[in-house]
């Protein structure tokens, strides 16, 4: 198997050493060569099957002097010996055992020896099975040191259109020190030229691939090319995507948030299961309980089962691009895990999906009165219990009982996705998400005129925090700690406001006109921009101000039902925070009669154990702190395709985030590899080191340009000014967003303070349905998000434009370094 894949690559052109096979009688010829140094490796043919992998169970003889090398044959295979063939050759009996091998005549592999400067191994899947992931091994010297830990090892992961990270505490060439002082690793065109050799090997034999390759005098060589068999190729494929969902569950997520998530999205899913496929809902049973999972402590939704759901949608040929495209899915690739819905059950689902459609208004209004009834009740009984089990028995009845109508809302999302979609416009449906802004506004007025020590703002304070107190940044991670949980948060959050508004009414120019700018009137700025806007005005004076087609427009059915369905949307989206809250003050009180904030290092499953069983836990969650310590330092993947249930190695080495601009555009060397020789052999790199150049060339051309990103316009307006770029929201004051244009991975309802502070805000992920997208237009502030890596490209202090009409972000000037 290895000698016939060294063949197949030899005819394709690859770069791979000279070499023989020899048969266990045969005389050794070494013809084929020149050289003095031999590698003598093993081809038994059972070796790299399906059934068995025998990798480093045989023999190999490296550095074997040209005088030696029949002596090597030999001893290669002697080791054959061991072998589960050679035993059922002795347990079957010599007859049966020829009749079952005829025509596999063992052989031995000679190869010319090469002395690598350096060498390794590339997988083009990662073996533990992150599908999405290529990754190097890399030693210095030759091959065998690596393979047996006995060098130190650079290994580099590599996620296509994704990043690129190094991990080890060697010198990467693409840094700017690695050129002063190099060292063991790989600069950037042998990255290139060794990940796109891997992905050409794959397409060829059709399989993830295990290739063992070095680079001697700059000239990279495979030396042995086979299939990864630690893969279980049986297990299930699962795509996970952070679209839309990291607005909600930001960073980092300890585990029961994770599992409370996974109860709550796999009880909504099957209760919406029971309602369209009646007794069926049994066959969907493992795909509702997949539709949302953890990858390196991170929250995604579990994208392929989603697109089975759809799929049994009338019309899903044409819904699942629109909800695509809502949801600011950026990776369109669609995949299903089940087969086909048959066509009565299509039919069913079809007459019920056109009832619900229709439906779907008054029942939502069931459902929030619904709501505030048993919230109340339950608020009330979490906050008169005193016993831990006690506790922990109301989440569960909760659970049941509001999960019960909950899945009306995912019929409502549908219906607010498509009557939006069809519908076609910018505009600002939901005004149910101002409602909390224009409660914190009044909030600031009243801390503004009697103080923060007031009567009178303590109790709109409390007023504030019974009805939205739950709404901030990462509101559906339970750990996080919010208005309600801490009070001293908000009082924080209204001193920094006021003293934003103190430093507005000191005059100072630049200060003004940056909120000028912002705003567009001159003397706009010097009131309070949400009362002003949102308290005087109302629906009427927007109409009086419309044309006569428009106004027909906001009165068609069309415009009724987006702007209806959005309202609900953002009621049951809040009401979802609230219940996520009552969930956050169960878990709080449990922790104070326990082991305190540990507990949310606790799975549901393991916190009842702990409750009921009094199981000591001690240990796992000792790991859980180290290991979500560790995943804070790997790079966000937006989208990742495991096989089964697998998750990142944490790293505890040092972890470097690399550089990889020439991988950027896909097949960027493609058609570089030379063609064969009349050896067979690949010629020098110096073609490729010219394709090189003349694109670093091209590129500094190009930075003398306007530099242009598109993404999803999602309100209208088009601003030029200076960036802040955001990483965490505690890293900065609110007074610093005043005029920017923030720049971010993504927001959720806590970045409002900041976002009404700014004139603009532009996104790596998000759709016109984000809440960024929401207030951005009910704030009027031009919005750009889904911009692929502008996190990468922009800094704070870059002047850049953007078009909130057509997706557009263009670099006016960039920041000198």
């Amino acid at each position: 198997m290895k000698a016939r894949h060294l063949e197949i690559l030899k005819e394709q052109g690859f770069p791979v050493p000279r070499f023989i096979l020899v048969s266990e009688n045969e005389e050794v010829d070494l013809y084929f060569s020149e050289r003095d140094c031999f590698a003598v490796r093993s081809n038994f043919s059972s070796e790299d099957s399906g059934e068995h992998s025998f990798a480093g169970q045989f023999l190999t003889r490296l550095n074997v002097k040209r005088e030696k090398v029949k002596e090597a044959v030999q001893e290669v295979f002697a080791s054959y010996a061991g072998s589960l063939d050679y035993k059922e050759k002795a347990n079957r009996g010599k007859a049966e055992y020829d009749l079952k091998q005829q025509g596999k005549a063992e052989t031995v592999l000679i190869q010319e020896m090469l002395f690598p400067e350096k060498s390794g191994v590339l997988f083009t899947k990662n073996p533990k099975g992150i599908l999405s992931e290529m990754v190097v091994v890399l030693g210095q010297g030759l091959g065998d040191k690596v393979v047996e830990d006995q060098e130190n090892v650079l290994t580099y992961h590599y996620f296509p259109g994704e990043c690129l990270y190094q991990e080890g505490h060697g010198q990467s060439c693409l840094s700017e020190q690695a050129q002063e002082s190099p060292g063991l690793g790989l600069d950037e065109e042998e990255l290139k030229t060794l990940f796109t050799l891997g992905e050409r090997i794959e397409e060829l034999f059709q399989k993830p691939m295990d290739i063992e390759f070095a680079i001697e005098k700059g000239k990279i060589y495979i030396l042995q090319a086979r299939a990864i068999t630690t893969l279980d190729m049986h297990l299930p494929t699962r795509i996970l995507d952070n679209s839309n969902i990291s607005e909600s569950f930001p960073g980092i997520c300890l585990p029961l948030s994770e599992s409370f998530a996974g109860e709550m999205y796999s009880g909504i899913f099957t209760s919406l299961g029971r309602r369209f496929l009646g007794k069926r809902v049994s066959s969907y049973e493992a795909v509702f309980q997949r539709m949302v999972g953890g990858f390196s402590g991170r929250m995604y939704y579990e994208i392929s089962s989603w697109y089975d759901i759809l799929r049994l949608l009338p019309f899903s040929g044409k819904i699942i691009p629109v909800w695509q495209g809502m949801l600011g899915v950026s990776n369109e690739e669609i995949s299903f895990s089940k087969k086909k819905p048959g066509f009565f059950l299509k039919c069913r689902i079809a007459l019920l999906f056109c009832y619900y459609f229709i439906v779907s208004q008054r029942k939502m209004k069931e459902l929030d009165k619904f709501f505030q009834e048993r919230y109340a009740s339950y608020s009330k009984r979490v906050d008169e219990e005193e016993e831990a089990p006690a506790l922990y028995r109301i989440f569960l009845e909760m659970k049941e009982d509001l999960l019960r109508e909950w899945d009306i809302t995912l019929m409502n999302d549908m219906v607010s996705f498509i009557s939006t979609h069809l519908y076609g416009k910018k505009t600002a449906f939901s005004l149910e998400t101002m409602k909390p802004v224009r409660a914190l506004s009044a909030l600031k007025a009243v801390a503004r005129k009697h103080g923060l020590d007031s009567e009178e703002y303590r109790r709109e304070k409390k007023s504030y925090i019974s009805a939205y107190g739950d709404r901030i940044e990462g509101e559906l991670k339970l750990e996080t700690r919010t208005y309600r949980s801490n009070e001293e948060l908000l009082d924080r959050w209204i001193l920094d406001a006021l003293e934003t508004e103190e430093t507005d009414r000191a005059g100072l120019p630049e200060a003004g006109h940056s909120i000028q700018k912002a705003y567009g009137e001159k003397d706009r700025f010097e009131k309070d921009s949400i009362e002003i806007d949102f308290a005087e005005k109302d629906c009427e004076e927007t109409s009086r101000m419309e044309k006569p087609s428009e106004q027909k427009q906001r009165k068609s059915f069309l415009y009724r039902l987006a702007e209806s369905s959005c309202n609900n949307r953002e009621i049951s989206r809040l009401h979802r925070t609230r219940c996520f809250g009552l969930m956050r003050r169960i878990v709080d009180k449990i922790g104070e009669k326990t082991i305190g904030f540990d507990v949310y290092y606790l799975r549901l499953d393991e916190l009842k154990e702990f409750l009921f069983s009094g199981k000591d836990f001690s240990l796992k969650i000792a790991r859980e702190k180290e290991l979500r310590k560790a995943y804070e330092r790997l790079p966000v993947l937006s989208r990742v395709k495991l096989l089964g249930k697998v998750d990142r190695d944490p790293l505890a080495g040092e972890i470097r985030v690399l550089s990889y601009e020439s991988f950027k555009e896909k097949g960027n060397i493609e058609g570089q590899i030379e063609k064969p020789g009349r050896d067979g052999m690949l010629g020098n790199t110096g073609h490729i080191r010219q394709m090189e150049k003349a694109g670093k060339k091209d590129k500094e051309a190009g930075n003398a340009k306007t530099r242009v990103f598109f993404g999803r316009g999602v309100s209208k307006g088009i601003f030029r000014g200076e960036v802040l770029k955001i990483k965490s929201l505690q890293e900065i004051r609110v007074a610093e967003a005043k005029g920017k244009i923030l720049l971010s991975y993504s927001t959720d309802p806590g970045w409002f303070p900041y976002l009404d502070m700014a004139s603009g805000l532009i996104t790596e992920r998000g759709s016109l349905l984000s809440h960024s997208a929401i207030l951005a237009r009910e704030l009027e502030k031009p919005a750009v998000v889904n911009i692929p890596k502008i996190m990468e490209e922009l800094q704070s202090g870059d002047i850049v434009e953007i078009d909130g009409d057509l997706g557009i972000c263009s670099v006016i000037k960039q920041k000198e370094k």
